[in-house]
């Protein structure tokens, strides 16, 4: 899908935008690419990162960057650890003190707002293996406006399953793996005394509602991302599948409206037969791996899995443009990448990167990755979060009160079709 350029993104990126324009030593004469010979790359650079899984600490890095001197040792590198929390507020603070990293890790939803402000260095010529040797969920989740701007680095999909003990009380010999069949199993799931799936109704439409739409083969937004696409036949059979499962009763109400930990949840409490995605690491802490049957992502009209991709971007204020471009290319080579994965437990973006061999003594999660090619992360969009914060409540209006489906989506319609026009 070709994505179309937008003008502005937040007001406060914007006023750091303007700051590092006027301070920044990026623009269109930034050199992309690393020079043939490493001897030609110097410079010192600053890399933030963050506590990915067990990969959390600075002593993990320093044998990396130690090898990476090996070969460019002209190049000094600063692995900074930052926290989650008050991530994107630490990010603005930095770049408005003209004092933004040189790397950062990202996920997808950072990219348009960066991209759009002309923060970031393209990509797409970085490496000459982005095709051959990388998954193409993880590369488009990196993409804005046709141009590459996230070395992936790492994957995740959320696990379908199925809690087979309550499969085995309620009579279904087959866990389900497309919209039909989930419908066929579920009076036996529920008149059996169980829920026969969840619904999130507070958290991401990543993971929910637009789950359900990709599936039934909609859009969030159209080609060129300026208008709302949820509002057609595909976007109402999806809402009115997860209508008609609430009003039946095959969904806890619980989750609904209120956000809960999965230990706190039916599910947790082993009462739900079917799960569309699940964090398999959080839910193994309170549901025996021994009961999950992992299965293929949900289809209908389309098969579809949530996710997400975690990526390096470079700022092209970068003073060291190619020491940033060499150690980024360092990173995303198959070498590291399967270190990465290895001590971290996550997926990798890489298709040479053998996950059944990682993953040898956990098949769970080893099979989860002939699957990422089917992960969708989002809408890449500048006003994503506003989108789904504008989306959500109507959702619910659905879910909880009963309000007809259609006209759920007009409202949502016309009220994100006002926030793109205001954007843009």
């Amino acid at each position: 899908m070709k994505r179309s350029k937008f003008i502005t993104a937040t007001a406060a990126l914007g006023g750091a935008a303007l700051l590092l324009a006027a301070c920044g030593s990026g623009g269109d004469d930034t050199p992309v690419g690393v020079p043939d010979d490493p001897e030609d790359v110097s410079g010192s650079i600053t890399v933030w990162t963050y506590p990915l899984s067990t990969v959390d600490s600075l002593g993990w890095w320093e044998p990396h960057v130690e090898t990476f001197n090996e070969q460019y040792p002209d190049v000094e590198v600063e692995i900074v650890m930052q926290a989650f929390q008050n991530r994107e507020e630490a990010l603005v603070t930095a770049i408005a003190g003209n004092n933004a990293p040189d790397v950062v890790y990202f996920n997808p939803d950072f990219i348009p707002q960066y991209a759009e402000e002309d923060l970031l260095l393209p990509l797409d010529d970085l490496r000459d293996d982005w095709d051959s040797a990388f998954i193409d969920s993880s590369l488009e989740a990196m993409t804005w406006d046709d141009t590459l701007y996230g070395a992936p680095l790492l994957m995740q999909i959320m696990t379908s399953y199925c809690n087979t003990e309550v499969m085995d009380e309620a009579g279904v010999e087959t866990c389900p793996t497309t919209w039909d069949e989930l419908r066929d199993a579920a009076p036996q799931i529920h008149d059996a005394g169980y829920y026969p799936t969840h619904y999130a109704g507070t958290g991401t439409l990543n993971h929910s509602y637009y789950l359900y739409l990709w599936q039934a083969g909609g859009e969030v937004l159209n080609e060129d991302l300026t208008a709302a696409a949820f509002n057609s036949p595909e976007g109402l059979e999806a809402l009115e599948f997860l209508k008609e499962m609430a009003d039946e009763g095959w969904l806890p109400a619980e989750p609904l409206s209120v956000s809960e930990t999965f230990e706190q949840s039916e599910a947790g409490q082993g009462n739900v037969g079917y799960i569309m995605g699940a964090n398999l690491g959080e839910h193994r802490t309170t549901l025996d791996s021994e009961i999950k049957e992992i299965v293929p992502p949900m289809s209908h009209v389309e098969q579809v899995a949530s996710g997400s991709v975690g990526a390096w971007s470079i700022f092209n204020t970068t003073d060291s443009p190619e020491a940033a471009q060499a150690f980024v290319h360092f990173l995303s080579d198959e070498e590291f990448i399967a270190e990465f994965i290895s001590d971290s437990g996550f997926l990798p973006p890489r298709e040479d990167v053998d996950a059944d061999a990682i993953f040898a003594d956990d098949p769970q999660t080893a099979e989860g990755a002939q699957y990422l090619d089917t992960v969708r992360t989002g809408v890449m969009h500048p006003q994503a979060r506003e989108m789904i914060d504008t989306i959500r409540p109507h959702i619910q209006s659905v879910l909880l009160q009963g309000a007809d489906p259609q006209d759920a989506l007009d409202a949502a319609e016309q009220e994100v079709n006002a926030l793109l026009e205001r954007a843009g």
